[in-house]
């Protein structure tokens, strides 16, 4: 017996209700689709079908299978057109959106080289840090930082993004370095707009999380700004240690608050809900996970 052209049977008996409307999707003769459901119960064991005279419905055994026969199936033909897609050319026009910072630094040259292996692609790049709506806007991907609200969206996991909080040597010997997390009520602060609430800062005191009001003297929905505004001596800044490595290796920027752990971020591709990404859409995300991390190393 051919056990995914039964299960493919199966399937289309379920979906259409009987053996005869199943015949006739598939084109093939009722008694053969009677026949072959027999012999992939047989070959299970088990009863998958409730027959009588008048309909026919699915034991509880057979909801179970054609659940799963549905999830392999598909897994079966995504796995196909996947393969499929590797072997042509990538064509058509791909819209991205992603933060500015982390676009400069680590999306471009990952992007201009995954345009140079697909010259049959065309992309349109936003980088900016507003919340972009993926449907309404009719972006095909973007690149998020932090941690994402439940949601119809399909999210694929890109890698870890660690923050830090830190200031500039100038503002700490005029203001006194923070000990603990409640010291940051007696500070400036520097609010990064795009994030749920820019004046609360949670950390990881002993076993509980905890947050912390904090006043922003600058609200800014660009990290870099912040960054610039941490080194002129504003105030305290915690954004992701990208934004942060070269001032921080420098001397520039000092961090504070080690021993009080911030709350994970990671950066996702995120793409419009529906079952099946376009081509394009899936090799860019699988050359995204490949190359990021190599390209986060060496910056």
């Amino acid at each position: 017996m051919n056990l995914f052209e039964d299960m493919r049977v199966f399937t289309v008996v379920v979906e259409a209700g009987g053996f005869s409307a199943a015949a006739q999707r598939l084109n093939i003769a009722k008694s053969v689709v009677s026949r072959r459901m027999s012999a992939l119960e047989r070959h299970l064991e088990c009863r998958l079908f409730n027959r009588t005279t008048r309909r026919l419905s699915l034991t509880e055994t057979g909801l179970d299978y054609f659940e799963r026969a549905q999830r392999i199936l598909r897994e079966v033909s995504d796995a196909e057109e996947a393969t499929r897609s590797l072997q042509s050319e990538l064509r058509g026009r791909l819209r991205l959106a992603a933060p500015m910072s982390f676009g400069l630094k680590f999306l471009s040259p990952v992007l201009n080289e995954f345009m140079q292996a697909h010259p049959g692609l065309e992309v349109e790049l936003d980088l900016n840090d507003r919340y972009v709506d993926l449907v309404n806007e009719g972006y095909d991907l973007t690149l998020r930082i932090g941690r994402l609200p439940d949601s119809t969206l399909v999210a694929r996991e890109l890698g870890p993004c660690p923050h830090a909080i830190c200031a500039s040597p100038a503002y700490l010997d005029a203001h006194g370095t923070p000990k603990g997390p409640d010291d940051l009520r007696e500070h400036q602060c520097l609010g990064y707009k795009n994030r749920a609430n820019s004046s609360q800062w949670q950390f990881l005191i002993g076993r509980e999380w905890r947050s912390i009001a904090v006043r922003p003297r600058l609200i800014a929905n660009n990290g870099e700004v912040l960054v610039q505004a941490a080194l002129d001596g504003l105030g305290l800044v915690s954004l992701p240690r990208f934004l942060l490595e070269e001032s921080l290796a420098s001397g520039r920027l000092v961090e504070v608050l080690r021993g009080f752990p911030l709350p994970s971020s990671h950066i996702y591709a995120v793409c419009p809900p529906g079952r099946r990404l376009p081509a394009k859409v899936r090799a860019f995300i699988d050359f995204l996970v490949k190359r990021l991390p190599r390209a986060a190393e060496s910056a």
